[in-house]
Order: C-alpha cells, then structure tokens, then sequence
C-alpha cells in the first residue's frame, strides 16, 4: 500500500486545475486519468471544435472578400482539417502533464475506484495499489446520451465520433439545437453537407435574449441550414445504408433521410462506475449532490465538473476544482454560480452574462435596455467585414449594469469586460468613462453604454 497522500482526483480533464492547485498549496496528490491527460476538453471536445470552427471562420472571411482584393476559388478540405486539429490537440495535451509533474503531482493513467472514504484501488495496464488518502475528488466528467432506444453506433455519432469522421456525409441530422449541436452545424454545412437541426424546444438557445433566436434562425439558413424547433424525434431506423429519421413538428409529421446522425440532446454524469451510495455519497439522476465548497456528504469526498449538476462547461468546472483545492488546505472557499459567462461558438458566435431582459422583468426589477448593432459605425466591424450582429443591455433605472448579450466577431472576448463590470456593481457611465481602443470591435460596447444614457452620437 502506497503512502497517505492528501487528495486523490479521479478525472484528468478539468481536474488537472484542482491537482496543480492543490499541489501549489502544499498538498501531496495523486490524479488518476483513465483515458487521456486533458480529458475531453483538451482532446475531444472544446479545443478540437474551436479549432475546426475558426478554419471555418477565415473561410467564410475570404469567401465574402472578394471587393478587399482577395479572388479566387478556394474550398475546404476535411482531412487537411483534421489534421490540423490532431496536430493541435495533441502538442496542447502534453502541456499539462508537463506543469502537473513540475507541481509535484504524480500521475497514474488508470481506474481508479473509491473502495472506502479513505482508500482508492488504482488499477493500471501493468499494476494495480491501494492508495490511502485524506480526501478524494470525483471530476470524473460525463458522456453523451442518447434518445430511448437509440444506440450510439455509426452512423448515430456522438460528438467524439463526429471529429473522427472519415469524409463529411452528405446529408446529416443533428438531433439537439443547444450549443454542441449548432457548432457541428456550422461546420459541417461549410463542408458542404446538407444539415438538418431538430430541437424540441420552441427557440435555439431559449435562455438567452430573443433577439439571438431570431438572428440564429437567420443566419443558419444562410448556410443552408433547416432548422426544425419546437419538434420532436419519433423515430430512428436503420435502412440499408442510409438513416430514416420521423419527426414531429407543430403542423405535421416529416421523414427525413441522412447519411449520418449525431446526436446532441445533452451529456450524463459519468460515476457509474463508482459505488457511491455505499460511502454515504448522495446522488440524483444529474449528478452528485455537493455544497456551495463542493463537499458531498461524505466529508471528506468532493465532486465537481461534470459530475455534478447544472453547469456543464468547462470554465465552471475549472473555478470549482480550484474552490476544492483550497478548501482542503484548510481555506474557506465558496462556489458562487451567479456570474458565469455563457458562450456559443458559432460564426459569428453569441455570449452573454447576468440577466436577461425577460428574466430582470420577471424578478420585477425596473429596468431599461439598449441594443446597438456592430454595422452601426464601428469602424473595426467595417473594416474586418464582420459587421454580423448586436449588443444588448440591461441596466437598472440607476444605471447599474445587470445583463449583457454580444452576438458578433470576438464575443466570447467581448463579454468578459462586462463580467468584470456586472462583478463590481459598476453603472453604465462609469464603464463608458473608460477609453476604448480606437478603431476596435469593443467601442461598440462603448456605443451601447453612451446610447442608454442618451448621449451616443449615432
């Protein structure tokens, strides 16, 4: 039997941020990984996708160049992409191992199962030990889930199974219009693929402004994505070599052929491998149960990422493993989910922070709300050609900054300076007193802001 060591991490995605902070805070951990250092973030999901969708923005950009002097026939090759996102994933996965063992963290690529509240059973490709630990952090992530009765199995993919495609299907399904399903989208319909979206919900992306349906909507069909909403997956048959999807939609019920369906409904907490009722581990059907220092039940058992439940996203779960690491050296850290920025990386890409317009109404709240488009004379905008878009938002009648939405080039940039505004209780004109860079997408920020005090020139 091993040492007692502090902190034992089953999960090496996300839970590489609590093993390195743990270990900076003088803690002995150990972090077992089952699959791939960097988990799917790093490897199968975030960074690879990010990667595809930006090759798919700069040939969207040149496409709609020519009048900049840009000519010519260009197309996009789906190996070649694949390559690059391989290439890229792969030189940015050895980066945390690398920190890790700098830290001090030792690492075991394996399984590790909690067989107490104090001892795991770590079993890898040539050894199997017991460790002995004062704690132990569950950030063993999730998996795809699929409808009743529909097995995962090409050519129904999940997201993981997308990127390894060996040519780009002609025609494609995407069951779920949340943010993973809309990414594929946009991809695969730059590659020429014939993209059908269904989302059973009556608007993509229901809990962000209206507006952002509205120009969703719009903007995929340029690409010559059909978006069904508020319809429902009947039925899925394997034929021949093709897929037959029923779906039901407000007005009647449709059939519709494709080569290949993804599925993109959502994601499953993945501890059922664990026994974690038997070590006094509470759990629903979405996830452990933790507190706001993301302590289970069991004392001296944490969770975090996705394997617990709301936040799904990987920005979230970094920010929890941290709070974990400091909890268990003996600091008092606390998880607070009110501010937490949410993005969709689609072309141009959408994100937002706080309240909503409806949502501010609802908690009765005296608002008001600006919106200024990016084509509304930012310079910047005009001169990148990517004058898609808006910004949003919601002020108290005193000026306090409550919510925001970007919908354009460099959102998910964007967004943050109003998480720092919305974080310090800061006014409208307060945040408009600063100087902007000049020319840059971030004036149309100070645009909206001097607008809802009345006093923007355009």
């Amino acid at each position: 039997m091993t040492d007692e060591v502090d902190l034992i991490v089953l999960g090496g995605g996300t839970g590489i941020f609590a093993s390195s902070r743990a270990a900076k805070l003088g803690l002995k951990v150990v972090l077992v990984e089952d699959r791939k250092i960097g988990g799917v973030c790093l490897n199968w999901g975030g960074l690879a996708t990010k990667t595809l969708t930006s090759t798919v923005e700069l040939f969207k950009n040149i496409k709609k160049s020519n009048q900049k002097g840009i000519v010519g026939s260009l197309s996009l090759n789906w190996d070649k992409m694949k390559e690059n996102k391989d290439i890229i994933c792969s030189r940015f996965s050895k980066f945390p191992e690398m920190f890790l063992k700098k830290d001090g963290v030792r690492i075991i690529i394996g399984h590790g199962e909690i067989i107490s509240t104090t001892k795991v059973k770590v079993i890898s490709e040539d050894n199997e030990e017991i460790i002995s630990t004062k704690n132990i952090l569950i950030a063993s992530g999730s998996k795809p889930i699929s409808i009743p009765g529909v097995e995962l199995k090409n050519p129904i993919l999940d997201s993981d199974q997308m990127l390894e495609l060996e040519s780009i299907p002609k025609d494609l399904i995407i069951i779920g219009g949340g943010i993973v399903g809309l990414e594929f989208a946009t991809i695969c319909s730059n590659l020429k693929s014939n993209v059908t979206v269904v989302e059973m919900l009556p608007k993509l992306l229901p809990n962000e402004e209206p507006e952002v349906n509205k120009f969703l909507l719009s903007n995929l069909k340029k690409d010559g994505i059909e978006v069904l909403v508020n319809s429902k997956v009947t039925k899925v048959n394997l034929v021949d070599n093709y897929v037959n999807v029923k779906i039901k939609t407000p007005s009647e019920e449709i059939s519709r052929n494709a080569d290949k369906v993804m599925m993109a409904i959502g994601r499953k907490p993945n501890i059922d491998r664990q026994k974690l009722e038997a070590m006094g581990v509470k759990t629903t059907s979405r996830g452990i149960l933790v507190n706001d220092r993301m302590q289970t039940s069991a004392e001296n058992i944490w969770a975090m990422g996705d394997a617990v439940f709301p936040h799904l996203i990987a920005n979230v779960a970094i920010k929890e493993g941290k709070v974990v690491a400091s909890n268990i050296a003996g600091k008092d850290s606390r998880m607070d989910y009110e501010l937490i920025p949410r993005c969709c990386f689609t072309i141009p890409e959408v994100a937002a922070i706080g309240l909503t317009e409806k949502q501010a109404r609802e908690q009765g709240l005296e608002i008001e709300t600006v919106k200024v488009n990016f084509s509304a004379q930012n310079f910047r905008a005009v001169a990148s050609n990517k004058t898609e878009g808006f910004i949003k938002i919601v002020t108290l009648t005193d000026g306090t900054i409550i919510g925001a939405t970007i919908v354009g080039a460099s959102a998910s940039d964007l967004i943050s300076e109003f998480t720092i505004a919305i974080k310090n209780k800061m006014t409208a004109k307060e945040m408009s007193e600063m100087i902007f860079v000049h020319p840059s997408f971030s004036e149309a920020i100070q645009n909206a802001l001097e607008k809802i005090q009345g006093l923007s020139m355009i």
